[in-house]
C-alpha cells in the first residue's frame, strides 16, 4: 500500500504543477487563475506576488492531495492503464465539481449553488479533466518504473 500512496503523491504533484502551468498561461495574464486558488478557501493575499505563489503552492499541494486519493482507490493493485485513466478521469471532474463549481460559488456569495456560465465552463472543465487523465497517466508511468516493465507489456 505504501507503493501506492507515494505514486500517487507523486503523479497527484506533478499533475497539480502541470494544472498550475497552464492555469499560469492560459488566463489572459499571466497566472490571474492561481490567487483564484486561495479564495477557494477563504484566503486574500493583498501582495499580488505572494497570492500568486501562495496560489501556486496550494494547486500543487492539493494535486498532491487527490493523489493520495488515487492511490488509496488502487488499493496495491496492479492496475491498467484504462482504469487508471478512468479513474483519474472521474477525479478530476470531481476536482471540477467541488474547487470550480460548489467552492466557488460559496465564495463568490452565488444565489444558486449550480450558477455556471458558459464561458467559466470551458476556462475550468477541460483543464480539470485534463489533470485527472495526466493523474492517470503518471500512475501507470511510476506503476511501470516500480516493476520494471512497462505498462502495456501485462
Amino acid at each position: 500500500m505504501r507503493h501506492t500512496l507515494r505514486r500517487g503523491l507523486l503523479a497527484g504533484l506533478f499533475a497539480g504543477l502541470v494544472l498550475a502551468m497552464l492555469d499560469f498561461v492560459t488566463d489572459g495574464a499571466p497566472g490571474n487563475g492561481l490567487p483564484v486558488v486561495l479564495h477557494w478557501f477563504g484566503l486574500t493575499i493583498a501582495d499580488s506576488t505572494l497570492s500568486h505563489w501562495g496560489g501556486l503552492f496550494f494547486l500543487v499541494a492539493l494535486g498532491g492531495i487527490v493523489g493520495l486519493i488515487f492511490g488509496i482507490l488502487q488499493r496495491d493493485k496492479l492496475i491498467t492503464a484504462g482504469r487508471a485513466l478512468v479513474t483519474g478521469l472521474a477525479l478530476g471532474v470531481l476536482w471540477w465539481l467541488i474547487f470550480e463549481l460548489v467552492l466557488t460559488n460559496i465564495m463568490n456569495h452565488a444565489s444558486s449553488l449550480l450558477s455556471l456560465n458558459f464561458g467559466r465552463f470551458l476556462t475550468s472543465f477541460p483543464l480539470d479533466v485534463l489533470f485527472g487523465v495526466l493523474l492517470g497517466m503518471m500512475y501507470i508511468q511510476l506503476q511501470g518504473r516500480h516493476t520494471g516493465a512497462a505498462p502495456e507489456a501485462r
